[in-house]
């Protein structure tokens, strides 16, 4: 369950003494002016088909044979259009020009179809079990989300937005769905909880999975829930508390069920692996958040504790996200 409020090249920086590291940065509007030309656009694609992990001395591409590859005949107009890309999106070396971070993720970006409007469908019933009532689950694909619904239950979410049995919205480019949804809604279906589990994982360890800033984690409870009827209609889901994660830098997050951002810790993972989920996948999320809670107080701040059956004792999970054993 979760809805977005979804770095291989990793490096650092120090922005100058007395400077906001956002002051440092050049304006947004800048960076999409500089980019909002088919040429720019090639000339980003050709560089980056050029990468290669194994040899960095293939990264550069020379003028003469870049400006063949984009297929500008004039060199002046073809010199005029890399020039604008250089310093934020491409380096001049001496022997061509390599593609920067920033223009690798805005090819990326492009060609993951994340920017483009989207399809919308959904599957019939597939194998997987809704995890509030065990029902089949089928898979939707709407607005760039991919949802796990339940075809008999109310769901786990029932915001105005999502489609009614919702168990789950996970963010998805156009790109990574393809037909998925009429031929393979299934694999679908683990694809995109599979990289929920991952992702939330690490934005359980206080770090965002998009950028590497830091992530907070927030405890949202509903102080009238009641699921006597289905969905709470105070909040809308069916848990009595959800976590909302937020990268403080880029702002990438969402709300998720409590036990998916600890599962790789103890005694969450071991129950994982008792019953045989070892690949993440929407097994793994829907074990995770179906798993019964109450709301607590554990030294004077809200906690969440579960009675687990690998487990002898209740185990807490606290505002920090620490998970204590209680004997």
């Amino acid at each position: 369950m979760t809805r977005d409020v979804d770095a291989d090249d990793e490096g650092a920086g120090v922005a100058p003494q007395g400077v906001d590291d956002h002051e440092a940065r050049p304006p947004p509007e800048d960076s999409f002016a500089t980019v909002g030309n088919e040429i720019r656009l090639e000339i980003l694609r050709v560089l980056h088909e050029r990468l290669s992990v194994g040899d960095r001395s293939e990264y550069t591409v020379p003028y003469s044979e870049l400006r063949e590859a984009v297929g500008v005949e004039d060199s002046g107009k073809f010199g005029y259009h890399l020039n604008r890309l250089l310093g934020e999106f491409v380096e001049k070396r001496e022997d061509g020009y390599a593609i920067h971070h920033a223009g690798k993720e805005l090819v990326r970006t492009v060609e993951s179809g994340a920017v483009g409007r989207s399809e919308g469908g959904e599957s019939g019933p597939t194998d997987a079990a809704c995890f509030c009532c065990g029902a089949p689950v089928t898979v939707s694909y709407l607005n760039g989300y991919v949802s796990a619904l339940c075809t008999e239950c109310d769901g786990a979410l029932g915001f105005d937005f999502m489609p009614d049995g919702a168990l789950s919205s996970i963010p998805l480019p156009t790109g990574a769905v393809g037909d998925a949804v009429e031929i393979d809604p299934r694999g679908l279906l683990d694809r995109a909880h599979g990289r929920f589990c991952h992702r939330v994982r690490v934005f359980g360890d206080g770090v965002c999975p998009r950028c590497g800033g830091r992530a907070d984690a927030e405890f949202r409870v509903c102080p009238d829930h009641d699921t006597s009827d289905g969905l709470c209609p105070a909040c809308g889901i069916v848990l009595p508390a959800t976590i909302e994660v937020t990268c403080t830098v880029c702002s990438e997050g969402g709300v998720v069920p409590p036990a998916c951002l600890v599962s790789h810790r103890e005694p969450f993972h071991s129950l994982l692996a008792d019953d045989g989920s070892t690949r993440l996948g929407y097994e793994t999320f829907a074990m995770m958040a179906g798993l019964p809670f109450t709301v607590v107080d554990y030294e004077g701040e809200t906690a969440l504790k579960y009675d687990l059956p690998n487990v002898d004792g209740p185990v807490v999970l606290d505002a920090a996200l620490d998970i204590h054993v209680e004997s």
